[in-house]
This record gives C-alpha cells, sequence and structure tokens, in this order.
C-alpha cells in the first residue's frame, strides 16, 4: 500500500523537474486554452498553437501575458497536490474525495478562466491535473484496501480492548494489560488501563498500579488524576522498610490506608471502610459489598502466621469450616455471607452486627446489671445449643466474640468457623493464639472436646461479666495453664460477695474442670440462666 503513495510523490518530482519534456502537459494547456479562449469572437481568426515560442507569441498577439510568478505557483500548487493525495485522501472516505477533487478541479478551470477573460492573464495548469487526474486514480487503489485494513485493525482494537475489559471483571488485571499491550491509544484503553490501575491499588498491588499509571502517563500526560494518584502511590512504596513489601501483612497489620488519593482496598468484592478489631487471627474491618450496598464485618485470617508445610491443610480447614459455619441459621449468630481468599489472607465476610462486645463491660466499674447478663447469657446458650446440634463447636467464647447492642437488646455470637482453625493449629504447633482465660481444660490439652467446651467458655465469661476477674490469673502462660489444669478456680464471691448463691452455683457448675460434671448441654445451661434471670428480674422489680 505503501508503494502506491511512493507512485504518487514520484510523479509529482517527475513533473516538477521533467514538465518541458512531457508532451501530454502541453496538450492539456493547449486543450485547455482553446476552449476558455474560443468565447471571444476575436479568437477564431486563427489556430492557437501548441505551447512554445509560437504559443508565446500568439499571446503577445492577442494582448495576454503570463504573469512573473507563475513558476511559485505551479510549484506551490504541485507541493500541494502531492500533500492532498498521499495524506488529504487517505483520510477522506471515497465519497467524500470525489466530492472534494471535483470541486478543486472545477475550482481551478474557474480560476483559470477569470484570469484570462477578465484579467487577459493566462496560468497554464496543465502540470497540476497531470498530477491530480492520475494521482487520484492511483490512490483510489490504493484506498480500498487500506480501509480494508484500518477496518481490520479498529476490529482487533476493539475486540482487545472488550477482551481487556471482560479480563477485568474476572479479576485478572494482568492478563488485561497483556491483551493491551499492542493496542494503539485511545480514550477507550486509557480508561481500561486507569480502572485496571485502581483495582490494582483495591489489590493492594501497589507497585503493579504504580507501572499501570507510569504507562497511562507514556501515552497522556494529564488523563484524568494520574499524576496525583502516583505519587500517593510511590509515598506508599517509599514508606515499606527493609525488604518487605507495602502488600505483605501480618495478623496485625491493617489495609486501611490514610492517604485519600489511594482506592479504597478490597477483599473479594467488598470494599474495606474502616477497622473495627483486632484479634490473635487477624484484623476485623467494616465493610461495604456494593452490589446490594450492604455493610459486612470481614474478618482476616493471615496466612503470614504460618509455614508453607501447614498452610495448605489449614486452608482447606478454613473453607470446611466456615462453610459449616455458614449453615447456622439463629438470630444470636452472625450470620456469614462468603469467604475468600488474597494473596497473604483469608477472610469471612458475616453480618455487621451493632453494639458492643461484651468485653467492654467487663470491668467492675462498667458491670451490666445482673438480669442483664443472665438474660444475654441465656440467649448466647441457646445459640451455642443449636449450633452444637449441627455438629458445630465454637471453641473461642469469650466476651470479645459475643455482641450486645444495648439499646435494642440484640446479642450476636461472632466467629463461627475461624476458632476451630485457631484451635486446631494451636494444637499442632504447641503454641497458643489468643488468651487462654476462656478455654477449656480439654481445650488446652489438645483433647477432642464438645459442645461441653463452650459450655465452660460460656461460664468463665459470666464469671467475667458479674466480678469484672476470670477464675485463674498468672503471669506467664505456661503457669496460667498449670492452674487451669490443676488447681480450684477463685471464689466469684472474692470479687463480688454480693453476688446470688444460684448465680455462684450456676458458675461453679459450669467450669468444672471434668466435662462430665458441668452442665450436659448448652440448652440445659441456657434453662438455668433464664431461671437465674427471672428470678434476679423479679428481685429488682419488687
Amino acid at each position: 500500500m505503501f508503494s502506491l503513495r511512493l507512485i504518487v510523490v514520484a510523479l509529482g518530482l517527475v513533473i516538477a523537474f521533467w514538465s518541458a519534456h512531457l508532451p501530454l502537459i502541453d496538450w492539456i494547456d493547449h486543450a485547455l486554452f482553446q476552449t476558455l479562449w474560443d468565447v471571444p469572437a476575436n479568437a477564431k481568426d486563427a489556430e492557437v498553437p501548441l505551447p512554445g515560442p509560437a504559443f508565446d507569441s500568439y499571446l503577445q498577439a492577442h494582448d495576454l501575458h503570463q504573469p512573473a510568478w507563475l513558476n511559485y505557483l505551479i510549484d506551490g500548487l504541485l507541493f500541494g497536490g502531492v500533500l492532498l493525495l498521499t495524506l488529504g485522501v487517505p483520510a477522506l472516505g471515497t465519497g467524500l474525495t470525489v466530492a472534494v477533487m471535483g470541486l478543486i478541479g472545477a475550482a481551478l478551470v474557474v480560476g483559470q478562466a477569470v484570469m484570462l477573460l477578465y484579467q487577459e492573464t493566462w496560468i497554464p495548469l496543465g502540470e497540476i491535473y497531470a498530477l491530480l487526474i492520475p494521482g487520484f486514480v492511483v490512490m483510489l487503489f490504493w484506498m480500498q484496501p487500506h480501509r480494508e485494513i484500518r477496518d481490520l485493525r479498529e476490529n482487533v482494537r476493539e475486540a482487545r480492548y472488550h477482551l481487556g475489559r471482560l479480563l477485568l471483571q474476572q479479576g485478572q488485571p494482568d492478563d488485561a494489560l497483556d491483551v493491551l499491550a499492542d493496542c494503539p491509544p485511545s480514550q477507550q484503553t486509557l480508561e481500561l488501563q486507569y480502572d485496571i490501575a485502581i483495582q490494582q491499588e483495591r489489590k493492594r498491588q501497589y507497585d503493579a498500579a504504580a507501572r499501570t499509571y507510569e504507562q497511562i502517563m507514556d501515552q497522556r500526560k494529564g488523563f484524568r488524576d494520574v499524576k496525583n494518584r502516583l505519587q500517593a502511590l510511590e509515598k506508599i512504596n517509599a514508606g515499606s522498610t527493609g525488604t518487605t513489601p507495602p502488600t505483605v501483612f501480618d495478623a496485625t497489620s491493617t489495609l486501611v490506608l490514610p492517604d485519600q488519593s489511594v482506592s479504597k482496598p478490597t477483599l473479594g468484592r467488598y470494599e474495606i471502610e474502616r477497622e473495627i478489631g483486632r484479634g490473635a487471627m487477624g484484623v476485623v474491618y467494616l465493610g461495604q459489598d456494593p452490589k446490594i450496598a450492604r455493610r459486612v464485618a470481614i474478618k482476616t485470617f493471615s496466612y503470614a502466621q504460618f509455614d508453607g508445610a501447614e498452610l495448605k491443610e489449614l486452608k482447606s480447614r478454613f473453607y470446611r469450616e466456615a462453610e459449616a459455619a455458614g449453615r447456622l441459621n439463629h438470630p444470636a449468630i452472625v450470620t456469614v455471607y462468603d469467604v475468600g481468599e488474597e494473596a497473604d489472607l483469608a477472610f469471612i465476610a458475616m453480618d455487621y452486627a451493632e453494639g458492643k462486645p461484651l468485653s467492654a463491660y467487663g470491668r467492675r466499674d462498667r458491670l451490666l446489671k445482673l438480669p442483664v447478663v443472665l438474660d444475654v447469657l441465656a440467649r448466647v446458650a441457646e445459640a451455642l445449643d443449636y449450633a452444637h446440634k449441627q455438629k458445630i463447636v465454637h471453641r473461642d467464647i469469650k466476651p470479645g466474640n459475643i455482641i450486645y447492642d444495648a439499646r435494642s437488646g440484640d446479642v450476636k455470637i461472632t466467629d463461627f468457623g475461624i476458632a476451630k482453625i485457631a484451635d486446631d493449629s494451636r494444637t499442632r504447633t504447641g503454641n497458643v493464639m489468643g488468651s487462654p482465660l476462656y478455654m477449656s481444660p480439654e481445650q488446652l490439652k489438645g483433647q477432642r472436646i464438645s459442645g461441653t467446651s463452650d459450655v465452660y467458655s460460656l461460664g468463665v465469661t459470666l464469671y467475667k461479666l458479674v466480678s469484672g476477674e476470670t477464675p485463674f490469673n498468672a503471669d506467664t502462660l505456661a503457669n496460667l495453664t498449670y492452674q487451669i489444669l490443676n488447681k480450684r478456680p477463685r471464689s466469684v464471691r472474692e470479687f463480688n460477695p454480693e453476688l446470688p448463691d444460684g448465680v455462684v452455683r450456676l458458675i461453679n457448675k459450669a467450669i468444672q474442670r471434668e466435662p462430665s460434671k458441668r452442665f450436659a448441654s448448652a440448652g440445659a445451661m441456657a434453662e438455668a440462666l433464664r431461671r437465674a434471670a427471672v428470678r434476679e428480674g423479679s428481685k429488682e422489680a419488687s
């Protein structure tokens, strides 16, 4: 295709430098002059000679002349004609090109006629016609395949764009960038690259996002807010210390970034809004499900605390336990909506429970009223009884995993699912993750446990909420474990002498070292708690 353009350029050079040796040009000028000069009557008295000395004498005889600037005009028109044919024609469609060339040809003829008849000036434009007519024919042959190639390239670009968009929607930003690599830049491709960079930001792939923004700036420097976002990412990357990149997080690292120029991170499809809590397993976030505008609590489970040998098994157990927890449907158990995985952590998205954890009421100066505590824990025990009948043991009952909304009175148990993973990893590694203050003796020994383990933990929780203390206390983990396994618990009356006998007996029964001496089930404990709540409530009312 490109060689046809060269033919036009070569034609222009031949006409510019060798027009005197081209009889065709003289013939064109002669025919045009005769056509235009045939109108006056005095022009019919002699035959018009061909261009040359005789033609010049003919012009003088009829008081006609050629302007001194004629050569400059022809050279300029030749140059403009070459540009028009090689650059202008390809930019126009076939129909528009024919119309434009027709108008140019007509304008040249009319211009010659006006100059000849009214200015007595003859401007021979045979060289221009010799360029435009054959050059236009040549370019017509060029335009059809050029248009097909252009349409094909556009189709390929569109296909790559749509494939890139699809890959981005499927969560494959790197593959989407590879698809766009050979596409010429356009508004569409730049917008897609921008969206890819935003997703990389949200997935905490800050180095990759910075590279994508740099690619956009190479193509169009002032595109949207790319410059500001790139500067913010450079600050984040510069803030990472040592050899640990800012995209790797341990159990207590937060995903929330203070720089508002960077997109909010996401876990799965959930947008992280803020941090709402921390635990031994990871950080808890308040998130938003953009598809249905639902607020969720997102509990993370960091992989950084496990080595490669145990991580695969932990992942399998994580999904299995999360699936089991997702089957629980009880008003006092937080609903599990989703479970997912990122490069460095797993997460569970669950119902966001309004209120505070009961740990906020575990100090002596902030204790709830006794009837309220008994009623709340009675509902917790009922929920645990429901879960135990579904063959699910919580394993991590403590005040921090029970949410209580004082305004509505709602109670929610959290962390079903993650608890078993934490417990199993403790058993295998010998490390206790989190506080063992509420763990049953059999749980600390790594023995097989049942629902009575949750009964023990709930008894310790009741102890804490009525006294502000726990049955055992020690300076070291080893000493604490020894006390739980071998010593008698401190009497709750040491810290709350006014506690009714019925509540003291209830606590003592729940925290027996031997599982067989505790309440037979969480349901039995719920009944005892409910009776005590009614009894203590009637005392306050009287």
